[in-house]
């Protein structure tokens, strides 16, 4: 049984306002992965993939990614999800974080096109929306921090097709962060 709608549903009711990580994260993730994955022919389970996907930081008190999983967990086996497919969610959701060591094809397709999404012009309207939400900026120099800090998980994408994708997202976000430094002077 496919769960999609189901699942899509319960991520927008929950996170559908979330600007920084909601709902549309989620769509761009699932359609970066599968970018990724058509690119580097990598062959996946795209019912454990949308899942994972959609479902990835639906909840995001710390640490987000183990309570994410538990959520995406508990959530999967009430729409009657399988079991077995249920532990590769878990298993791809648990290392979508940047320091995470995926090893699977879906937790590898997440945790690259998760980190995409901090990157590039999506990527810096996300994280001016973060430094404020998340970290508590105070000003507009504390975002060039945290722009600095997730500018360096390029570095961390497993794939290489995921680093081409990546390319050009982290020449925009280099200008971006040296424009706004030189207007802050």
């Amino acid at each position: 049984m496919d769960n999609r709608d189901q699942i899509e549903k319960y991520a927008k009711d929950k996170l559908g306002s979330e600007l920084a990580a909601g709902f549309d994260h989620f769509r761009r993730v699932y359609s970066t992965a599968k970018k990724i994955a058509k690119k580097a022919e990598i062959r996946y389970d795209d019912q454990i993939l949308h899942a994972a996907c959609f479902l990835h930081d639906i909840d995001q008190d710390e640490p987000h990614a183990e309570r994410s999983a538990e959520e995406a967990e508990k959530f999967l086996k009430d729409t009657g999800y399988p079991d077995d497919k249920i532990t590769l969610v878990k298993k791809a959701i648990l290392c979508h974080i940047p320091n995470g060591k995926p090893n699977t094809d879906e937790a590898i397709l997440l945790h690259d096109a998760d980190l995409i999404d901090f990157l590039g012009a999506v990527g810096i309207a996300r994280l001016s929306i973060a430094a404020w939400d998340w970290f508590g900026a105070e000003e507009i120099k504390d975002i060039i921090k945290t722009l600095k800090e997730y500018r360096k998980v390029y570095d961390l994408l497993v794939l290489e097709e995921s680093k081409k994708i990546a390319r050009n997202k982290t020449i925009v976000m280099d200008l971006f962060i040296k424009q706004l430094e030189e207007e802050l002077q």
